[in-house]
């Protein structure tokens, strides 16, 4: 007759030993259920930067060739973007910066702020920049609010429940 071997056969053998295992599992799992973080809504991070830059009175054309151009030109070679968008309308630009996953958003952000800031050549109505980080948002609820009210009160009547 020949004998089995290996790990199974032997626990098979061994009752004990393979209660003993099984009991110990279970407690490293229990005791691993008071370390896991529980959240309703997790926060992510952003890895997305805006440049925003106010420039009352001009139209696309003169924000993209005085603030936009500018500001791609100057932060385009900065290690850990991935892609850069921009957003001329009238009297404001943005310029909306995607980081690569896993880039230190803060050493990054202070590195824009720099180069951004050292821009003399911005037109002389335009505003400061506006350099900031975009926080995700999620919504807990959508609500429907509907009835025999003209408009104006069911938009009153909904941003009280909203701030309730």
């Amino acid at each position: 007759m020949e004998q089995e071997r290996g790990v199974i056969a032997w626990m098979a053998h061994n009752s004990v030993a393979s209660n003993l295992l099984m009991i110990s599992i279970m407690v490293v799992g229990v005791l691993s259920l008071f370390g896991i973080t529980k959240e309703v809504f997790p926060t992510f991070d952003a890895e997305v930067l805006t440049i925003t830059v106010p420039y009352p009175g001009s139209s696309p054309e003169e924000v993209e060739e005085g603030i936009i151009i500018k500001i791609e030109e100057e932060i385009q070679d900065l290690v850990g973007i991935d892609e850069l968008f921009s957003r001329a309308s009238e009297g404001s630009g943005v310029v909306t910066v995607n980081l690569i996953p896993g880039t230190d958003i803060d050493l990054v952000l202070n590195k824009v702020k720099v180069r951004i800031d050292g821009i003399s050549s911005f037109p002389l109505d335009s505003e400061p920049p506006i350099i900031e980080e975009r926080l995700p948002k999620t919504r807990a609820i959508n609500l429907t609010v509907y009835g025999d009210l003209d408009e104006h009160s069911l938009k009153r009547l909904s941003d009280e429940i909203r701030d309730d």
